[in-house]
């Protein structure tokens, strides 16, 4: 890990002198220290060879050296030190205080005697260097006194040089980091006399001058952050390398729909994205759908942003909401086409149901008296098409019609086998196995002939969807709030667009127009699920009825 001081003035000031003054207090010890230590070195020197010309001297005088106990006897009560070793001719130990160990400084090593001892004097010289230590402690203390003298000193010289310099620095910094911290902001050291004096009263009339442009700033750049906040449409802009430098809560709160995506998989961030390199002049209608297949309609548009020498700065986009807006049009062409579609039904019907009566009529009187069994045959067949044609033509006159609806408590159970009596015959024919489960006695209010339409409309879209036969299930369940009736088929099943276009009503068909109008005067709702090769559930809603019940 590095450590790096801050190169300040007073620093500057300080480290030097201080550095300089620690070398000459530490080199003066350093010398002192080592010339204590030699002077004790050769003293110990001395003491050694004058002990060691002893000790060799006494072993010769007399007879002592006939008595070597006696000699270490009087040794070992006479000395007390424990530098002394004595060894015998052969080596082996015969006197010490302390074992001989590795950092040993030997001063005198003899075997002048008649005995031939070996006669040394050691000192251990960490011991030594402890004691030394130990000795010079008033020295050491009075170093450090002094080491703490200069710092002292030298950081109060240091301090009144820098002070003022110090105080001016601490005021840009914070300006330059917080330009709306200058308010609470003063200069010192405006009343002296020399330059820096001079200095400061120039930086507080500078001060003043940033403190009024600054809160002028502020007023704008407040005032055009709540016109961006409180647009309608969503914001965002874009440097000129594609970096987001700004977007509004707008835009915030549907950028982070992330799950909502267009038809080819790119999500609103990329559409904007690949908006802001293509730089389009009109705005540019997208379409997105989420997991559920819900679909929200946005125009993007995009602005070129320029900087006050002209070049290009960056783009604005701006992102408009109009879902409500896309379907209220489509609500209100759609009621336009159905309008238009109820005049032209009611005006076919009235042309074509008196000849189609007559020729039902004519087909029926004729049937008795064919003898042939083909040719009976084939008139029944002519009588089920003209049937067919009087139920279009029903249909189209319900669409014209608007007749109140006369509610009343309907059994859905007994509407379920009626439907199965109508139909279980027409879809055997066609290979499909028409299938009715009520779970329990099931009870709607509403209009009876208006729910058999219903009924009968969503159960004729399943046949024709299974040309080659499959299976339709009406089922009635309770609801939480209500009565819920499945219309399921086998069918080949619709894609999201198809589905869409279904029920916008641009497919031509009647059928679900029909529905969803009826199901508007009972108080109902329809949900339909489909998915392509796994057919299609019609479910439909009816609030604020009953399940069992008793009549």
């Amino acid at each position: 890990m590095k450590w790096k001081i801050s190169s300040t003035i007073e620093n500057k000031i300080l480290f030097p002198f201080v550095c300089i003054s620690m070398i000459t207090v530490l080199c003066f010890c350093a010398i002192l220290y080592r010339t204590e230590y030699d002077v004790k070195l050769r003293t110990e020197t001395l003491n050694a060879g004058a002990l060691v010309e002893y000790i060799n001297a006494d072993i010769d005088a007399g007879e002592g050296w006939q008595s070597p106990r006696d000699l270490l006897e009087k040794y070992a009560g006479g000395y007390r030190g424990d530098s002394l070793f004595l060894y015998d001719a052969q080596g082996q130990l015969l006197f010490s205080r302390r074992p001989l160990g590795d950092a040993e400084l030997v001063l005198e090593d003899s075997q002048d005697n008649r005995l031939s001892w070996r006669v040394l004097y050691a000192l251990d010289q960490r011991a030594v260097r402890l004691e030394f230590i130990e000795e010079q402690r008033y020295m050491i203390l009075a170093a450090v006194a002094m080491l703490l003298i200069i710092v002292q000193a030298s950081v109060f010289i240091a301090y009144h040089i820098s002070s003022p310099l110090r105080q001016l620095s601490r005021v840009c910094t914070l300006v330059s980091r917080d330009p709306g911290a200058s308010e609470d902001l003063a200069v010192e050291y405006t009343r002296r006399r020399d330059e820096t004096g001079q200095l400061a009263a120039a930086f507080q009339a500078m001060l003043d001058s940033q403190r009024r442009y600054t809160r002028e700033l502020t007023q704008v750049k407040v005032l055009n952050e709540s016109i961006v906040a409180n647009l309608p449409l969503g914001v965002v802009v874009y440097d000129r390398e594609g970096r987001v430098v700004l977007q509004n809560l707008q835009a915030d709160g549907l950028l982070q729909r992330v799950e909502e995506r267009d038809e080819q998989g790119r999500d609103l961030a990329e559409l904007l994205a690949e908006l802001v390199r293509r730089d389009p002049v009109l705005p540019s209608p997208v379409r997105l759908y989420d997991r559920t297949g819900k679909v929200r309609d946005c125009e993007l548009g995009a602005w070129t942003l320029h900087s006050g020498d002209g070049d290009g700065w960056g783009t604005l986009c701006t992102i408009d909401d109009v879902t409500y807006k896309k379907h209220m049009e489509e609500k209100l062409s759609r009621e336009e086409r159905l309008a238009y579609t109820g005049r032209l039904a009611a005006d076919v019907a009235h042309e074509a149901r008196n000849p189609l009566a007559g020729i039902r009529a004519g087909l029926q009187v004729l049937s008795p008296k064919l003898t042939q069994e083909r040719d009976a045959m084939l008139c029944r067949e002519m009588v089920r098409e003209v049937d067919r044609v009087n139920l279009l033509i029903e249909n189209l006159l319900n669409l014209s019609r608007q007749r109140e609806s006369e509610k009343t408590t309907v059994s859905l159970n007994a509407l379920g086998n009626e439907l199965m009596m109508l139909y279980f015959k027409v879809a055997e024919n066609k290979g499909i196995a028409l299938t009715v489960e009520m779970e329990g006695e099931l009870w709607l209010f509403a209009d009876e002939q208006q729910l058999r339409q219903i009924l009968i409309n969503l159960i004729n879209n399943s046949i024709k969807a299974m040309p080659d036969g499959g299976q339709v299930i009406l089922t009635g369940r309770p609801a939480a709030d209500g009565v819920a009736v499945t219309v399921a088929d086998s069918g080949g099943g619709m894609s999201p667009e198809k589905l869409d276009r279904v029920l916008s009503g641009q497919t031509g068909g009647l059928g679900l127009s029909i529905v969803q109008r009826l199901l508007e005067q009972n108080g109902g709702s329809l949900n339909i699920r489909s998915v392509p090769g796994r057919g299609t559930q019609v479910t439909l809603t009816f609030h604020g009825t009953g399940g069992d019940h008793e009549v």
